[in-house]
């Protein structure tokens, strides 16, 4: 995506990382197999299939001064897949096991993927991460022999089938998980409540938000049957990105990963749970205390299938981006003297199931109505009124600047973030395109593409969702009706009827 990123003061996320190991963070530049790219990218044709078992795999060529490649592994079936009874938390408790559990052919060896893998990789802040929907392992190698891609897959696929789950090694990091969920209670209470409120019975409303409640307690025999359950050849993935041969890497995948085969019968798919349109009251409210205090007009809608074409994606992308850099410097053009990121707006596709897009403002003690006028103003002018052409034009312009920045810097992206965002976009059955890409397409079509057109994007934006305002502030618990007083703050802000908040 191109566009502001989930402010500061709102990115809380219902996700865990593990224990310090290997690793890096993600980025947004991603290309889909076969895609031809430009010589200036530094990116080779990605490779990708998909082996006889189910297994996925995906290489990126890449040149960069980087002396190694970023390998990573990812597993379908994060929180949402704990769906029997005692299984709260187990998906993360696994990933920490993954790199301290001994394997049944290193049974006395406690630290086995260390002991082995850390000579071969550059220490960072964590090597995986679990979500609602998946658990990815990554590392960052020294070098691009294949003897050290050979060995860190073969640990790779050990770790698939292979854990032992002694009780030392699991009682061990019962603890660590305990304590990392523990200091992300708070955050993720917050995000859940809000997610709760906009986007009721998606994967993050229906998992309780500390989703560890089993872990202190959960037997080794619970824990390995969800360990066979989620890991198995169909729900994995592996990502290679760097200087490397695709023929040879794909044959080292092939050589590790083929012959494996699942131990029981595939569980029956279940559905992932959606959002419920008509469970979305068009006011809400936190006025807990220790809260924040944050206005929030949110549009929940389906996620919509990408666009059948690479240019067709692009152009999407293109569009959203000028659509938001104007109404994001509308946000800011009323608050001149507010700090960065106080006001904005911003885009999520798909990462809790759905698509959110969320105009927010961070306001001081006793300003919610301000804030909730000013945001109401905005989004229903921007229908009826839509942007003027100095808006526009300058909306234009920064999009290309911010592309040519992001152009400039992707020799800087490191292999492991390309992997981990590739992975994404395979996952998604989408393309993200490169920043030198995007910047040629739009230097060609942002010319033609009008103010009127940005407000008639908008306006298919509203009307594809559901529009709630939410409000949180501690002040707001001394209110004897403090949805009805956020309705009629939002109603008076706007003057056409057609942009009044549904009734309830």
């Amino acid at each position: 995506m191109i566009g502001n990123r989930w402010p500061v003061a709102l990115a809380l996320a219902l996700s865990a990382t593990t224990v310090p190991v290997f690793a890096g963070s993600a980025s947004d530049l991603v290309a889909r197999a076969g895609a031809p790219v430009a010589a200036q990218s530094h990116w080779g044709r990605i490779v990708t299939g998909r082996l006889a078992n189910g297994v996925r795999f995906a290489i990126l060529p890449r040149r960069n001064n980087e002396p190694g490649i970023g390998l990573l592994m990812r597993n379908e079936g994060g929180f949402i897949a704990e769906r029997r009874p005692g299984e709260r938390g187990l998906a993360h408790l696994i990933e920490h096991i993954f790199f301290v559990s001994p394997t049944t052919g290193a049974p006395d060896d406690g630290r086995h993927f260390i002991h082995i893998g850390l000579p071969l990789t550059f220490p960072a802040p964590s090597a995986g991460t679990t979500s609602w929907r998946e658990t990815n392992y990554f590392v960052s190698t020294r070098t691009t022999r294949d003897e050290d891609l050979n060995t860190l897959l073969g640990l790779l696929r050990e770790g698939t089938t292979d854990l032992t789950f002694r009780p030392d090694a699991v009682n061990e990091q019962r603890a660590d998980v305990m304590r990392e969920m523990a200091g992300r209670k708070a955050g993720n209470d917050i995000y859940a409540r809000y997610i709760a409120a906009v986007a009721p019975g998606s994967p993050t409303d229906v998992i309780d938000a500390q989703n560890s409640d089993d872990v202190p307690t959960a037997s080794s025999e619970v824990i390995r049957e969800l360990y066979h359950r989620l890991y198995r050849p169909r729900n994995m993935m592996i990502v290679i990105v760097g200087n490397v041969d695709p023929a040879r890497v794909e044959a080292l995948v092939r050589r590790h990963f083929g012959r494996w085969k699942a131990t029981s019968p595939a569980p029956a798919e279940e559905p992932v749970p959606t959002f419920q349109a008509d469970h979305i009251a068009p006011v809400s409210y936190s006025g807990a205390s220790d809260g924040r205090r944050v206005a929030m007009i949110t549009n929940t809608s389906a996620l919509l299938p990408p666009a059948a074409t690479r240019r067709g994606q692009a152009q999407a992308a293109l569009m959203e981006a000028l659509a938001m850099k104007a109404i994001n410097n509308r946000l800011t053009d009323t608050r001149p003297d507010a700090a960065p990121g106080t006001v904005g707006v911003y885009v999520e596709n798909g990462e809790q199931g759905h698509r959110l897009i969320m105009l927010w403002d961070n306001f001081k003690s006793g300003g919610w109505r301000p804030a909730v006028v000013g945001l109401r103003r905005i989004s229903c002018d921007v229908e009826i009124e839509g942007f003027s052409e100095r808006e526009w034009s300058r909306a234009r312009q920064e999009v290309i600047r911010d592309l040519e920045q992001r152009t400039a810097g992707m020799a800087a992206v490191t292999n492991v973030e390309l992997a981990k965002d590739l992975s994404h976009a395979l996952a998604a059955g989408r393309d993200l395109i490169p920043p030198d890409e995007l910047l040629r397409l739009a230097r060609e079509l942002l010319p033609a593409i009008s103010a009127r057109a940005g407000a008639a994007w908008w306006g298919r934006q509203r009307h594809a969702g559901v529009e709630q305002v939410r409000v949180e502030a501690p002040e707001l618990a001394q209110l004897t009706n403090a949805p009805e007083d956020i309705r009629n703050t939002a109603d008076k802000a706007v003057s056409a009827q057609a942009c009044e908040l549904r009734k309830s």
